[in-house]
């Protein structure tokens, strides 16, 4: 990934640290989605930031007993949380996404303890991870900024 987009630098950490605990995802980030959570007098015209992790069959770790053909995390910029699903055998999600005890700007190693969780097959864990990512006040700006701009 470049860092193109206001969230990259984000991303980047989260897929780095990802990658140095061994469960790299497969990872886009984009400005592309249609927000799917807006139900105001502009819904379906306003654009969101938005990354999609992909963990396949192929993944370490990954429990196939419960996840046979891998799991996605999704973030977008329009909610201030993680979802997941996991993934059917084309790749699609097999339900609508679920949201995941991490906040907007989860610490990376935060998602990466979720993610080992997720690929185990185990229980989310029910409360919120208090971590956040050392930069997420300028992220939070800079997203703020994106969404001044696209507005």
């Amino acid at each position: 990934m470049t860092s193109e987009l206001p969230h990259d630098p984000y991303i980047e950490a989260v897929v780095d640290a990802l990658a140095a605990a061994g469960i790299e995802p497969d990872a886009r980030t984009s400005d592309a989605e249609i927000d799917g959570h807006d139900d105001g007098p502009d819904a379906g015209c306003t654009k969101v930031l938005d990354a999609f992790l992909v963990w396949d069959t192929y993944t370490p770790g990954l429990n196939t007993d419960f996840h046979e053909h891998g799991i996605a995390l999704l973030w977008e910029h329009s909610v201030d949380q993680w979802v997941w699903a996991p993934r059917r055998k084309d790749g699609v999600l097999e339900h609508v996404p679920e949201p995941l005890p991490l906040h907007r700007w989860a610490d990376p190693a935060a998602v990466v303890d979720v993610v080992r969780v997720l690929l185990a097959g185990l229980p989310v864990p029910a409360a919120e991870d208090p971590r956040l990512w050392v930069n997420y006040i300028a992220a939070s700006e800079a997203v703020a900024a994106w969404d001044e701009v696209t507005s």
